[in-house]
C-alpha cells in the first residue's frame, strides 16, 4: 500500500450552452456569498441569489459523491436549516427527499435559498468519514478550507450555468486557490466561474498569508502553507519542489501545459480524526493534508505527493472519458479507465525522476519493488476495467490497487511500445498524441479508447490491453523486464537480511510504526523477541518515524552483513499501560526463504536490450 492515501479529484472544466429543464439556462449566475468573520460552532451561513425562472418545482442537490474520492460522503447530511424564500421574504413550500436533495415548490417565485453547513473534519455526524483533503474546515480566525462541493449546490441538470462566489473574509486573511479573483473589495472576494464542475475544481484556503509563486515552464505556480506551529513556510516547500516542476516541465517537452497552479498544504499539529495523510488533486490545483514534523523530512514528504498530483494537468484534464466529462454528482457513473487517469500518472511521477536525474536507478527499483508488493495484496484476477467500473459497489475494497497495478501498467505499456518502435515512441508520446486527438473539451468513448491507441500506436497494443487489463492474464513483467536488459523472477529462493519478517504498521494517534502482526517472524525474529503493538523508536540508534521509515529500512537491508548487532527500541505497554523503553538486540543472521520480486541487471543482455533500456529511462 502506498505511504499516503493519495485520491483524485478528476473533475475537468466544461462550459457548454446545453437545453436543461424548460429551456437554455438563465444568462444570470448563480450568486453565492459566505461570511467567514460569522462563525457560529464551527458552521457557517451559506446564501443563494437564484436567476429567475418558469418552473414550478425545482430540486436542489448536494452532492452525494466527489469525483475521484470514490465514496459516497453524501455532503447534504452537513447541511441544515434549509429555507427557500421569494423575493418578498416569504418561506417557499419545501421538502427534503433524501440527504443531499430538497424539492421546492412554487419555484416560479423562487428568490433565493439559504442554510447552514457544518464542517466535516470535526463533524460526529453518522456516515463514512470525509478524508480530509475532500472535506472542510472551519477554524474561526484560524484556517477556512473551503471545498465548493462541501457548501454550494446545484439546481436540477443546471451544472453549466454560471456562478458567482463572493467571501466575506477577516480582514488579514488571504484566499489562496487556482480561481482568479473577479472582484476584491475591501474584505470581500468574487470569483466567477462558467459552471458547477469549474466551481468544484477549484478548492480555496483562507488564512493569514504564507504564500510563494515560482514560474516554471510559462506557469505561475502558487505555493500557499498553513502551518499552526510555523514549522514549514512556502518558502522551504517551494525551494524543494521547484527542482521537481522544474523536471516535470523538462518530461512533459519544456512547457507546462497550464497557465496557474495553486499547492494549498495544511498542517495538522494533532492527528487527523480520519487517521490518514495525504493530498487531493484537482485540475489546475492539489489539497495536501499532511503532519506537522521536521521541515526538511515535510519538504520531501510534500515532494513525493506532489510528483503524482502535478502529473493530473494531463490526464484527466486534457484526455477524459464522457463519464467524467459531465459527471452526475448523485448519481454518478463511472469509467473503466483508472489505469490511466491513476495508473499512468502514478508511473509518470516516479518515471519522471529517474529519467530527469531526482533519484537513481536503484531508488527507482525500489519504488517499482514497493508497487509490486503492494499490488500482491490485492486481487490479480480482476480484470482492472472491471475493477474500475465498479470501484464504488462491490470492488471498492480493490480501489487502491490503482496506484499499484496501475502503474505498473503504465510501465509495461511505455516499454512495450518502446519496444514495438524500436525506442522511438513511448508513453509519454502516446498521452500527447491523445491529448491532441481529445483535449479538455472533446471526451472520448469508454469502450472505443483501447481501439483508438491501437489505431495511433501499433495493431499489437490492442492485444495488450485485451490480455493484460480487460482480461485476467498477470501483466508480462519478465517479458517485460527482459526486453530491457534486466532479468526479473517472480519468487526465487535467496539468503536475505531482514529484521526478523515483522508485519509493521501505523499508529495514527502518536504517528509511530508498529509491529502488527508476528505470526510469520522467521527464526531470526523468533530470537529477538518481539511484541505485538510493540511500536519501533530506533534502529541502531536511528529514530525511526513516518517519514524516514523506507529509507531506515532500506539502509538497514542493504548495508548490514550477517554478524552483525542489530539494536531496536521499542516502546512497550506493560501490565498497567505504562509505556516503557525495551532494547531489543541480536546478531544478524540470514535467513533463506522463498523471495517475490527479485530483479537485477542481465550479465548478457544484448545491444538492442541496453539500447532499448536507454530508451525507456531517457538516456543520452
Amino acid at each position: 500500500m502506498k505511504k499516503f492515501l493519495l485520491c483524485g479529484l478528476i473533475t475537468v472544466q466544461i462550459f457548454t450552452q446545453a437545453l436543461a429543464g424548460s429551456g437554455k439556462p438563465p444568462k444570470a449566475p448563480y450568486r453565492f456569498s459566505v461570511d467567514l468573520t460569522r462563525v457560529d460552532a464551527d458552521k457557517l451561513n451559506v446564501n443563494l441569489i437564484v436567476p429567475a425562472r418558469n418552473r414550478k418545482e425545482v430540486v436542489y442537490y448536494m452532492p452525494k459523491i466527489v469525483p475521484g474520492t470514490y465514496a459516497n460522503y453524501d455532503f447534504g447530511r452537513f447541511v441544515s436549516n434549509f429555507e427557500a424564500r421569494d423575493k418578498k421574504g416569504r418561506l417557499l413550500p419545501v421538502e427534503q427527499l433524501d440527504p443531499n436533495s430538497w424539492k421546492i415548490k412554487t419555484a416560479n417565485t423562487l428568490n433565493r435559498i439559504s442554510y447552514t453547513v457544518e464542517d466535516t473534519w470535526d463533524s460526529s455526524l453518522p456516515g463514512e468519514f470525509v478524508f480530509e483533503p475532500g472535506g472542510t474546515n472551519i477554524e474561526e480566525n484560524k484556517n477556512f478550507i473551503l471545498n465548493p462541493h462541501g457548501f454550494f449546490g446545484y439546481i436540477d441538470d443546471q451544472k453549466r450555468t454560471p456562478y458567482e462566489v463572493t467571501i466575506t473574509r477577516p480582514a488579514d486573511f488571504f484566499g489562496s486557490t487556482s480561481l482568479t479573483t473577479a472582484k476584491s473589495n475591501g474584505n470581500t472576494d468574487t470569483y466567477r466561474v462558467s459552471s458547477y464542475n469549474e466551481l468544484v475544481d477549484a478548492p480555496i484556503m483562507y488564512n493569514r498569508p504564507d504564500t510563494t509563486t515560482l514560474k516554471i515552464g510559462g506557469a505561475d505556480i502558487l505555493v500557499s502553507v498553513y502551518s499552526p506551529n510555523k514549522v514549514l513556510s512556502s518558502k522551504d516547500v517551494a525551494k524543494t519542489i521547484g527542482p521537481m516542476l522544474d523536471a516535470q516541465k523538462e518530461y512533459l517537452g519544456g512547457k507546462l501545459p497550464i497557465q496557474k497552479y495553486a499547492f494549498l498544504i495544511y498542517l495538522f499539529d494533532k492527528p487527523t480524526a480520519s487517521g490518514k495523510m495525504g493530498a487531493l488533486e484537482h485540475s489546475y490545483s492539489s489539497l495536501y493534508c499532511l503532519p506537522e514534523g521536521q521541515a526538511e523530512q515535510l519538504a520531501q514528504t510534500v515532494r513525493d505527493v506532489a510528483s503524482h498530483e502535478f502529473f493530473h494537468i494531463l490526464t484527466p484534464l486534457s484526455i477524459h472519458s464522457e463519464q467524467i466529462h459531465d459527471f452526475n454528482f448523485n448519481q454518478p457513473e463511472m469509467s473503466k479507465h483508472l489505469w490511466l487517469y491513476e495508473g499512468v500518472t502514478e508511473y509518470f511521477a516516479g518515471h519522471m525522476q529517474v529519467t530527469q536525474g531526482l533519484i537513481d536507478l536503484n531508488q527507482y527499483a525500489e519504488m517499482i519493488l514497493e508497487k509490486m508488493f503492494a499490488a500482491d495484496q490485492y486481487d490479480q484476477t480482476l480484470p482492472f476495467t472491471e475493477m474500475s467500473k465498479h470501484c464504488l459497489g462491490k470492488h471498492k475494497d480493490q480501489y487502491d490497487n490503482v496506484y499499484q497495478k496501475g502503474a505498473l501498467i503504465g510501465l509495461a505499456l511505455d516499454i512495450r511500445l518502446r519496444e514495438l518502435s524500436g525506442g522511438k515512441y513511448g508513453l509519454q508520446q502516446l498521452m500527447a498524441d491523445l491529448a491532441k486527438q481529445y483535449g479538455q473539451d472533446k471526451p472520448f468513448r469508454d469502450d472505443e479508447l483501447f481501439d483508438q491507441i491501437a489505431k495511433i500506436t501499433f495493431p499489437e497494443i490492442r492485444s495488450f490491453f485485451a490480455r493484460y487489463v480487460e482480461g485476467t492474464e498477470p501483466l508480462p513483467l519478465q517479458e517485460t523486464f527482459g526486453s530491457v536488459g534486466i532479468t526479473y523472477k517472480d519468487k526465487m529462493a535467496v539468503r536475505a537480511i531482514t529484521l526478523g519478517n515483522i508485519q509493521l504498521g501505523y499508529n495514527p494517534e502518536n504517528q509511530r510504526i508498529i509491529v502488527a502482526g508476528t505470526s510469520q517472524l522467521n527464526d531470526f525474529g523468533r530470537k529477538m523477541e518481539y511484541q505485538e503493538k510493540d511500536e519501533l523508536v530506533s534502529i541502531n540508534g536511528q529514530p525511526l518515524t513516518v517519514q524516514n521509515a523506507q529509507q531506515v529500512l532500506t539502509d538497514f537491508r542493504d548495508n548490514t552483513k550477517e554478524g552483525d548487532l542489530l539494536e531496536i527500541m521499542v516502546a512497550r505497554k506493560d501490565d498497567e499501560g505504562k509505556e516503557k523503553l525495551v532494547k531489543l538486540s541480536q546478531k544478524v543472521e540470514a535467513v533463506e526463504s522463498e523471495q517475490r520480486h527479485v530483479f537485477m541487471p542481465d550479465e548478457n543482455a544484448t545491444e538492442a536490450q541496453v539500447a532499448l533500456r536507454k530508451a525507456w529511462l531517457m538516456e543520452k
